[in-house]
Parts: C-alpha cells; structure tokens; sequence
C-alpha cells in the first residue's frame, strides 16, 4: 500500500477525537438544588420560620430519595407506615391527584406546606368544630384545661415538654382567661381573632 493510499484510509486526528467522545460522553453534572430557605415560606404572624422548618423536617421523612418532592411509591410508604394499607394504586393516585396541583406527578414542598398549614374554612360549620372540641374536652365543662391539652398530646404520643404545652396553650387561650373555651377554638381554627370577626 502506497503512503497516499495509507493517509487517505485513516481520519484526521479531529474526526477520531469526536467520535471517542460520542463513545464515552461525559456525563452530566447532576442539576443544582435550590438552597432551602424557611423565610421564602415563611407568613408571620401565621406562619413562623420556626413553623417552616417544622414541616420541612416532616417532608423530609416522606422525600426518601431527598428528591423534593413526594412521589408515588413515597406516599405509599408514608400511608403504610401509619397504618393505612393502599391495596388499590387508583387510591394513591387520587390522592396525589388533589394534592398535586401543578401536576408535577409528585407532591413538592409548598404544596406539602399549604396542606399541613391549611386552616378549616369559612364554610366548615361550627358543629364540625364542636365535635373536635369535644375530643379535647375530657370532663365536659366546655373549655379544655391545660391538664387536659397535656394528657391529649401524651395520649397521641406526642413527646411535648410542659414549656411547649404551655406555649401551645397560650396560643389557643386567644381571650388569656386561662382556659381555652369553644369560642378561642373556633376562632384559632378559623384563624379569627377578636375584634377582627
């Protein structure tokens, strides 16, 4: 084989070089997540970023893969851990369906966020109300005690020292008689306050 014929058989240095990228492409960097930051969510004086940060760390528990948002498989986790067994993935996906409002396929911070901060509506009654009043008012004197609020958070399980009770006590006393009474839980529902009604 003459030397023309022998440079003629070969490609140039830049064609080899494209094609052995075309081979082996390097892969891409993975995208870069945004930085949570609890004030870009946060309301006051309804929402703190203490609050945030709360219901962040709850998210985090349902995001397994920390992918930012809660997808089907994660929600069927999150429903089994409770207890709740999903025999059916028509359930699962109805239930992303409502919370899912950018159908994203997957239930992403913010919507998580309105959903653990929604607040019962104008449009809920008041016996609706009452009747989660009653749950809390053990001796059925119509006001709930602090007793009584620090044996319902036992009684869920909730590990609350006597300063976070008393605190969400304080919350919920709107009128500070010292006893949270239907009226303070109405209006804390319904997010009212006096005078504002």
């Amino acid at each position: 084989m003459s030397r023309q014929q022998n440079k003629q058989t070969q490609p140039p240095p830049q064609t080899t070089k494209v094609v052995q990228q075309q081979r082996n492409p390097q892969p891409l960097p993975p995208p870069k997540q945004k930085v949570f930051n609890a004030e870009d969510y946060a309301k006051p004086p309804h929402l703190t970023k203490e609050e945030v940060l709360e219901v962040k760390q709850a998210f985090d528990i349902f995001d397994n893969d920390g992918s930012g948002a809660i997808d089907p498989q994660e929600l069927r986790e999150a429903f089994e851990a409770s207890g709740i067994k999903t025999y059916h993935n028509k359930f699962i996906y109805q239930v992303l369906g409502e919370l899912d409002t950018d159908n994203s396929g997957g239930i992403d911070f913010e919507e998580f966020l309105h959903l653990a901060t929604a607040k019962v509506s104008d449009k809920d009654t008041r016996e609706q109300i009452q009747k989660v009043f009653n749950l809390y008012d053990w001796n059925k004197e119509g006001r709930i005690t602090w007793d009584e609020l620090k044996r319902v958070a036992q009684d869920l399980g909730e590990e609350m020292t006597d300063e976070e009770i008393q605190h969400m006590f304080k919350k919920a006393d709107l009128d500070d008689d010292g006893f949270v009474t239907f009226d303070d839980f109405y209006n804390l529902m319904t997010q009212k306050e006096y005078g504002k009604q």
